[in-house]
């Protein structure tokens, strides 16, 4: 059994596995929020993954890692440690410090002086890609930041990120997204957009030799080492990186611990039907690999940060029974 933990009314992302809606056979598959764990101590016995760490508050990673560490007492397998995992800020100093990335990040907060321009602006605690358009010099940028406040809005959990992209033809961006399951990866495949902050993919774009490349690269199945050094550096176990190629070489933009798991949908391309087929294949049988545990209860002995939690939550009932 797989057991999503999730931020209260972020289990959309997972309702594919949960609801066995992936159109392959996978494992049982369970979601449960951070609020009802905090203040129980009994789960079922599954491999629980932490996701969307990210949009913890502070209080709350402390608590989710004192949850990890009560559950592993008891045997029970988890992914993402939320102690050990990075924030996007602290990532993406990292890849740039480890010399994997050219760019680099700053706090909106801080003061920031970018070594290069363009620039652009985003939230450090969601995936909604960037707020702003491009930014090309120091003046401008103070302009921005300086506006945002004005407006009546923080820059705190914003941050101002270093550009780099290539388009892999005219008007047209490229990336690559590769996902860890535990010890192993799997090559997603592309999403291709016209614009340099490619996040959804727009059909009609690609063309046939693209969807070729494409699938020879789910295919291989062989990610780039730095995107399997980002994903060590992290200490993310579960999650997806986004990651491209730019002057010859690859960089990647983040790693999301909670990334949405699709249906079965239209590819535009029977070459691409064939490909997400073969990734979604290969993701189940990678879930089974993962699986673990029979479902049974599991009691664990909550950290003393846990009971007075729930000692403040005392009315609250967790949903996850065995």
């Amino acid at each position: 059994m797989l057991v999503f933990v999730t931020s209260r009314g972020h289990s959309f992302p997972v309702h594919t596995l949960v609801n066995n809606r992936l159109g392959e056979d996978t494992p049982p598959c369970r979601v449960v929020s951070y609020d009802d764990l905090f203040t129980t101590n009994q789960t079922v016995n599954g491999v629980h993954i932490f996701t969307g760490i990210d949009q913890l508050y502070d209080w709350e990673v402390v608590l989710a890692a004192d949850l990890c560490r009560a559950l592993k007492a008891q045997g029970v397998a988890c992914l993402n440690d939320p102690a050990r995992v990075m924030s996007r800020f602290e990532l993406l100093r990292n890849l740039h410090e480890e010399g994997i990335n050219p760019f680099n990040a700053y706090r909106a907060d801080a003061r920031p002086k970018p070594s290069r321009f363009p620039v652009f602006i985003r939230r450090e605690f969601d995936h909604r890609g960037p707020m702003t358009d491009l930014i090309h010099d120091q003046a401008e940028l103070d302009r921005v930041l300086a506006a945002i406040r004005a407006d009546g809005r923080t820059l705190r959990g914003l941050l101002v990120i270093e550009y780099a992209a290539e388009p892999v033809a005219p008007g047209i961006w490229r990336k690559v997204g590769t996902a860890r399951i535990g010890g192993a990866y799997h090559i997603l495949g592309h999403v291709v957009q016209d614009h340099w902050a490619a996040k959804h993919g727009k059909l009609g774009l690609a063309t046939d030799p693209m969807y070729q490349e494409e699938r020879a690269i789910v295919a291989a199945n062989q990610p780039p080492e730095v995107v399997k050094r980002a994903f060590e550096l992290s200490g993310i176990e579960w999650g997806r990186a986004d990651h491209a190629t730019v002057d010859g070489r690859e960089v990647i933009y983040e790693i999301n611990t909670n990334p949405w798991i699709y249906r079965v949908r239209n590819m535009g391309s029977d070459v691409r039907h064939e490909t997400m087929a073969m990734a979604r294949e290969r993701f189940a049988r990678l879930l089974w690999q993962t699986d673990a545990g029979d479902g049974s209860p599991v009691v664990f002995e909550p950290s003393d940060r846990l009971v007075g939690y729930r000692n403040m939550n005392s009315d609250a009932i967790s949903p996850i029974r065995p």
